[in-house]
């Protein structure tokens, strides 16, 4: 276990070139915490004390061309936790998922998103190098091509506004997952700085 777990680190300047600078001095840098190990990378951003972005970073994923990663609709994701062996993150910490991610990641260069029954989603997002969706999420999976799900995201609370998206950048893949406390749309997009 302690092989395969996250190392803690602050480090907030890790994913701030991720961000618009006309929003860097709203960004919370004081709570913002890193998880990291060879294969991964897991840090929260809080903006305006009322957004929160989850930055999920996989290296394996960094050949993956975002275009060929499958979106599938209506899965049943409750036996996920029947055999999961990995750690769990923002434990009650509403509207942030409770996230689960496995010990191993072997995604062999392959991605398909999973949303369960409960999941609307209200708009698609595409860009040269970011493609996702913004929408109503309960529960939600990160699997590879044999169908082995490695990661989940899951609210308890209930159906929770989510922006979420994939980002290649220079050969890094990004998982990127924004919440509000408040209502927002898909225009909260205009806080990051996509290339």
């Amino acid at each position: 276990m302690v092989y395969y777990s996250h190392n803690i680190e602050h480090l907030p300047t890790t994913y701030l070139w991720l961000f618009n600078d006309s929003v860097k001095t709203d960004l919370d840098t004081m709570c913002t915490i890193g998880h990291v190990r060879r294969s991964d990378t897991y840090y929260d951003y809080m903006y305006k004390k009322k957004v929160y972005i989850s930055i999920f970073e996989y290296q394996e994923l960094m050949f993956l061309n975002i275009h060929n990663v499958s979106f599938a609709e209506d899965v049943n994701l409750n036996s996920f936790l029947d055999d999961f062996f990995g750690e769990e993150y923002n434990m009650n910490l509403y509207p942030t998922p409770e996230t689960y991610i496995s010990y191993e990641l072997p995604f062999n260069n392959s991605l398909n998103v999973n949303l369960d029954e409960n999941c609307i989603l209200k708009k698609r997002i595409e860009g040269k190098n970011y493609r996702g969706f913004f929408g109503e999420i309960l529960k939600m999976s990160l699997s590879n091509s044999q169908g082995k799900h490695l990661v989940l995201f899951d609210y308890k609370e209930g159906v929770t506004q989510t922006l979420f998206l994939l980002y290649k950048h220079q050969g890094r893949f990004l998982v990127i997952i924004i919440n509000s406390k408040e209502k927002f749309d898909e225009s909260i997009i205009k806080i990051l700085k996509l290339e």
